[in-house]
């Protein structure tokens, strides 16, 4: 009923004619003569296959043993191939979520197929052609999105570090975030500059961050994570410095649109372009923001509309800095002075100067460790080892029972958006914590003063000129 129903794909054909819909009248085999060409809408790697690529054959067919050339995007023929030509070793099909090779090996316009044996440096939206009769140009492909944000990848140097996992060192985390370029196009890695144990990652947002560290966690990796950083560069035109801008659709209930549209446009420094109801009670919403305003507002959104909005973003473009973004959270975080596992005395002690805690009895802390967040504003040193007092004499309150709040566990992602500048994600394959990058309290003491003299020196400065 399917294919009576749905036309036939349209087909492309070189007679001098861009019209796909004339092409989608003919069968498809009126089109085998015309020069094979397809663009590669995913790239990817199999151990036994090598580099692969799936896409739709946009005119003339491919089989086994055919060789073939790659043009880059925006490309014609007369300039030459890019790269060697090979050869191609498999021609496959999904069926389900499995992929199976096509018997016989032959595909035509239309189909939607996985190709082996094509040049290893081809990229998304790169056109594969034939050799022996390659298209006039490459085939036009929308461009991928840029990166957005950097993160740094480092080992776990904590003082619980290889207790956890089986893959500790900094080449092993180097080696696996540089394997998944192989299938995730999307992801950029390079070597630090500042620090040679560490790898600069860059993505589209803490999302897909999020993602890479749960299944690096899962492999049995422990490292840590230090807070994002949203891209920027200066302008050739004219030499301001400019910042990603992303559109955001979000879709809510009606009632929880003025709270969603205050979120983004207030500290976010969000616009808001476009709004419109529909008969089912929901609003859709679109903003253009700074990437660095959408910084930690996935949780924040799902706790405001309790968890009825969708949300969706893409980058839009770059354009002028939009100035300072204080979404960070203006309370204080209560760090650990001490060593040791977590006593409930202790925690139910800490729970009144606390919002949220992080950590429950039984739990193994160490200095420099985030447990909770303070109620207050500034970093709170406190002990959650101390253990209660053992003596003969009996009081009123020594049968007293302990009553704890449930504490509040993050996900990576939430922590991306959560930590501060001087702090870290710790990550094993059984715990995610959060850390002071450096551990000592007398460091960050002497460092944030530090810190505080420079920013007074710089706006004295300024005030002078």
């Amino acid at each position: 009923a399917i294919l009576e129903d749905i036309p036939p794909p349209s087909v492309h054909w070189y007679d001098g004619s861009d019209s796909d819909d004339t092409a989608a009248a003919k069968p498809a085999d009126a089109f085998d003569a015309e020069p094979f060409s397809m663009t590669a809408s995913t790239v990817g790697y199999d151990v036994y296959l090598g580099r692969t690529v799936t896409g739709r054959i946009y005119s003339g067919k491919v089989t086994n043993g055919d060789a073939i050339a790659l043009l880059r995007r925006g490309d014609d023929a007369e300039g030459g191939s890019s790269g060697p030509t090979t050869s191609v070793s498999g021609v496959f099909a999904n069926r389900g979520v499995s992929r199976v090779p096509l018997e016989p090996p032959v595909a035509s316009a239309g189909d939607i197929v996985t190709l082996t044996g094509v040049p290893d440096n081809v990229a998304v939206g790169d056109t594969l052609t034939s050799a022996a009769n390659p298209v006039p140009v490459a085939v036009d492909a929308p461009p991928l999105a840029p990166p957005t944000l950097s993160c740094l990848f480092g080992a776990n140097n904590g003082p619980l570090q290889g207790q956890e996992g089986s893959k500790l060192t900094s080449n092993l985390i180097r080696e696996r975030l540089i394997g998944e370029t192989d299938n995730n196009v999307t992801i950029t890695v390079t070597k630090s500059e500042t620090d040679s144990e560490k790898t600069v990652v860059y993505g589209r947002g803490e999302l897909q961050i999020g993602i890479l560290v749960e299944q690096m966690r899962r492999e049995g990796f422990e490292l840590v994570l230090s807070p994002p950083r949203i891209l920027t560069k200066k302008c050739p035109d004219t030499g301001k410095e400019v910042e990603p801008f992303e559109e955001v659709v979000v879709d809510v209930d009606a009632e929880y649109s003025g709270t969603v549209v205050n979120a983004l446009t207030g500290a976010r420094k969000g616009v808001l372009v476009e709004m419109s109801d529909d008969k089912d009670g929901k609003t859709r919403l679109a903003f253009e923001i700074p990437s660095r305003g959408l910084l930690g507002f996935g949780p924040e959104i799902a706790t405001l509309t309790r968890g009825t909005a969708v949300m969706h973003h893409c980058f839009l473009e770059d354009r002028d800095y939009a100035g300072n973004i204080n979404i960070g959270s203006l309370k204080g975080k209560l760090v650990s002075n001490d060593q040791g596992k977590a006593t409930l005395y202790a925690l139910e002690a800490l729970s009144a100067r606390s919002t949220h805690l992080f950590v429950t009895p039984g739990d193994m802390v160490y200095p420099g460790m985030v447990i909770g967040e303070s109620n207050k504003s500034g970093d709170l040193e406190v002990n959650p080892v101390r253990a209660k007092a053992v003596t003969n004499m009996r009081t009123q309150n020594k049968e007293e029972k302990l009553y704890l709040p449930p504490p509040k566990r993050m996900t990576v992602e939430e922590l991306i958006g959560y930590m501060a500048d001087d702090e870290v994600i710790e990550v094993t394959p059984e715990s995610v914590r959060l850390r002071k990058e450096e551990l000592d309290s007398g460091k960050r003491e002497r460092a944030a003063r530090s810190k505080k003299k420079q920013m007074k020196a710089s706006q004295e400065n300024k005030g002078k000129k």
